[in-house]
């Protein structure tokens, strides 16, 4: 229990403190002043004073943080008194924009860098299904694999009675039989004979047998690793926003992880490595950035909406406005919390017993790198 709650806060804190890091650097070189620069909520524990008058904290609840501008965001209604030249408000609304939207924006560059890293380190799975030897990376429970005993690590030499080199010939196999499957394996030093009987096929799924593509990593140079870095953030953005869409379109429950998901997720990485767990680092750091770049009132989107408004039309909307849409954005983040937190319980605790359909035809290898990057992790 100790050494996963030590886990949540090393996975929270790089996250909290890059946003609000964007935050700052972008309010400095806006010009605009920075009262204070903290590190979680509560009591105060440290705090020191900088030349720039910056009140720099570490306070005692270590979830969150924030980053206090000189001046209000939005003036008061009937305010006559112009801002001061380094307050918020007598800044452009472009400089407003960009210091809204760059706490996000360096979520993104924490997320690209941890990604190249790991790219880097651990070279990228091979994405081509004629390259990939036949062997077993996963066996799922309850499919006809597992019950002929095939197991991991297993090397498939033959099928029907067909010379098996590689990962699509293994696929096209399978997909071409006519019933029983005869299996040559090859399992460390020795050879063995499996067969797959017709009716242990899943009548809906008569091709699949329920095995997952063992990648082999292959070495990759800086820059490249850079570059595929990079494409990871687009693509996950673009998955997690198509998901979304399609949840809505197709009028279902989207899939959120709440804040007990959340800490569950970071406690099963604890366990699987330290490479595993920095990935995840990366992984939230994504979705903390995207997420407050959604335009809801009183997440930093919803204030880019604001400042782009400022921008079209040469006046802020008023301080009611304003008011009012941030009490909605609240009530709208506390609902997304609640269901967020429910969806947790019933995933986590009510977990139905259906076997992952991760199959041979699903783990070929995909054409673009970012899915050769999700297999490989």
């Amino acid at each position: 229990m100790l050494l996963s709650a030590l886990a949540v806060i090393i996975v929270l804190s790089p996250i909290v403190i890059i946003h609000e890091f964007g935050h700052f650097i972008a309010c400095r070189l806006t010009g605009i002043g920075v009262k204070e620069f903290s590190f979680g909520f509560g009591k105060i524990l440290w705090h020191k004073k900088s030349s720039k008058g910056t009140d720099f904290q570490i306070r005692a609840i270590p979830f969150g943080g924030f980053v206090e501008p000189e001046g209000q965001m939005f003036p008061e209604e009937g305010a006559t008194e112009k801002p001061k030249a380094n307050e918020f408000g007598a800044k452009k609304w472009y400089a407003k924009f960009f210091m809204v939207v760059n706490g996000a924006f360096f979520n993104y560059v924490l997320a690209a860098f941890i990604f190249s890293l790991l790219i880097f380190l651990r070279g990228m799975p091979e994405n081509d299904p004629t390259k990939l030897a036949p062997v077993i990376g996963e066996v799922v429970a309850e499919y006809p694999a597992e019950k002929a005993g095939l197991q991991k690590m297993d090397l498939i030499t033959v099928i029907n009675g067909k010379d098996i080199q590689n990962w699509q010939e293994l696929t096209q196999a399978i997909q071409a039989r006519q019933g029983d499957l005869a299996l040559t394996v090859k399992r460390g030093e020795d050879t063995l004979q499996f067969s797959i009987k017709d009716s242990d096929f899943l009548p809906e799924k008569p091709t699949l047998i329920g095995i997952g593509v063992y990648n082999e990593l292959k070495p990759v140079g800086i820059f490249s690793a850079v570059g595929l870095g990079l494409y990871q953030c687009w693509y996950w953005t673009k998955f997690s926003l198509m998901s979304l869409w399609q949840s809505i379109t197709h009028k279902k429950a989207p899939d959120l992880a709440g804040p007990i998901g959340i800490v569950n997720i970071i406690h099963k990485s604890v366990h699987t490595g330290l490479l595993d767990f920095i990935f995840l680092i990366g992984m939230l750091s994504l979705a903390v950035g995207m997420f407050n770049l959604f335009p809801i009132p009183i997440l930093d989107g919803g204030y880019a909406l604001v400042f782009l408004w400022e921008g079209l039309t040469g006046k802020l909307p008023s301080t009611k406005m304003i008011m009012r849409a941030a009490n909605v954005g609240f009530y709208i983040l506390m609902i997304l919390v609640v269901y967020a937190s429910y969806s947790d319980i019933k995933r986590i605790f009510f977990k139905p017993k259906a076997a992952i359909e991760q199959t041979q035809e699903a783990q070929t290898p995909a054409q673009d790198q970012s899915a050769a990057a999700q297999e490989e992790k």
